[in-house]
């Protein structure tokens, strides 16, 4: 047991031990999952496709929790409303460690790894997500004279990581539970929820986890949301190259325009219009007198640059090689007519080395396609620090 701990603690103990630390639970040193860099679109990055699934709330409940809270409760309607993920292929930092200084772009991706007792350096590439939905519950309310119908609207997430090498399975479950006697009361044990796809499936209050000898797949459920559940649904997606986020419309979109490279990450989220701004600063709208309304929209509307209207995510990737990295940023907007091409360039070259996103960006382009926007050029790998 001491040297399981050890060995996590290196693992988490951040840049200094990343490339110095083994981990048990590797079989070999190359792994069983293709990276797209292995498909016609030319990439050298995790196949984030494959893996960033959009299953319905009403697939990941967790019943049990649901009726505990509202006894008579039913799912009505949900809306996605967050979507975020990074992704980077751990031989890629190593590789470029002088001009990164540090392993920085493992640092994301470092708690994920411990769980599981694996090293960056025995990686192919990880991945993590996390999605956020709205949904609303419909339940019966006891009230003085009877009952009632109410409805609550429900915020929850699900935190997803993916690990990609060569696994021995059965070390896997060894390390999670050393990760759980660190973490949970003396008498809890992780627990098997049999097998799924190939995958060994275990879970301990609202962590899941799916193993098997080419990636390991790890999810935390928020309220309501089973864990289990949305590890099954995850690598469904991937098995069957159905029930992806690219099939959505912002997906199919966003990672249209995005090949994915050695470190890459992205968000999606409500578009940033004068009503979405004004409903988060103020909540519901009609509540607000028609005589205030008119002036805090315009105040708002004053706010908005031309390039960011309609904004509803972005995504970047970095291809690193020696001194500069190729850059790619996609921009996704709610409507074709929100893509203004030539706002989006004048707001570039007045920031361009102002701040750190474009620091040092030289050599840059941008193209529209739709409703999206992409900028692209190059900038110094050391200034991505």
């Amino acid at each position: 047991m001491e040297e399981d701990i050890s060995r996590r603690t290196l693992l988490r103990s951040g840049s200094a031990g990343l490339a110095a630390v083994s981990s048990a639970g590797l079989a070999g040193c190359a792994g069983s999952l293709p990276f797209l860099g292995d498909e016609e679109d030319g990439s050298s990055g995790p196949p984030v496709g494959n893996w960033l699934a959009a299953p319905a709330v009403t697939d990941l409940l967790d019943t049990e929790a649901l009726t505990e809270r509202y006894t008579d409760g039913t799912v009505d309607s949900s809306e996605e409303i967050d979507r975020q993920f990074n992704a980077v292929v751990p031989d890629s930092v190593f590789e470029h460690e002088e001009e990164l200084v540090v392993y920085w772009p493992l640092e994301r991706g470092a708690a994920h790894r411990s769980r599981a007792g694996v090293a960056a350096t025995d990686l192919d590439w990880e991945l993590s997500q996390t999605v956020s939905w709205e949904f609303e519950v419909s339940h019966t309310r006891q009230t003085w004279d009877g009952t009632t119908t109410q409805t609550d609207t429900v915020e929850s997430s699900v935190e997803y990581a993916f690990l990609a090498g060569s696994f021995d399975p059965a070390s896997i479950e060894e390390n999670l539970q050393d990760w759980v006697d660190d973490e949970y009361a003396e008498d809890d044990e992780l627990s098997s929820e049999g097998d799924h796809e190939g995958y060994e499936l275990y879970a301990i209050e609202n962590w899941a986890f799916g193993v098997s000898e080419g990636s390991i797949v790890q999810a935390n459920g928020g309220s309501y949301l089973d864990a289990v559940s949305a590890v099954e649904a995850a690598i469904d997606a991937n098995a069957s190259a159905s029930g992806l986020w690219s099939e959505t419309d912002d997906g199919g979109a966003m990672l249209g325009e995005f090949s994915v490279k050695h470190m890459s990450s992205g968000s999606v989220h409500e578009p940033r219009t004068v009503e979405t701004e004004l409903e988060r600063q103020y909540g519901d709208p009609d509540n607000i007198p028609d005589q205030q309304r008119q002036e805090i929209e315009d105040r708002i509307e004053d706010q908005f640059d031309d390039w960011e209207r309609g904004l509803t995510g972005t995504a970047t990737t970095y291809e690193f090689d020696g001194d500069t990295s190729e850059f790619t940023e996609v921009f996704l907007y709610d409507s074709e007519s929100d893509a203004n091409a030539e706002a989006l360039s004048d707001h570039v070259d007045s920031n361009r080395d102002v701040s750190d996103r474009w620091a040092t960006l030289e050599d840059s382009s941008i193209d529209g396609s739709g409703r999206t926007l992409v900028l692209s050029g190059t900038v110094r790998t050391r200034s991505l620090l």
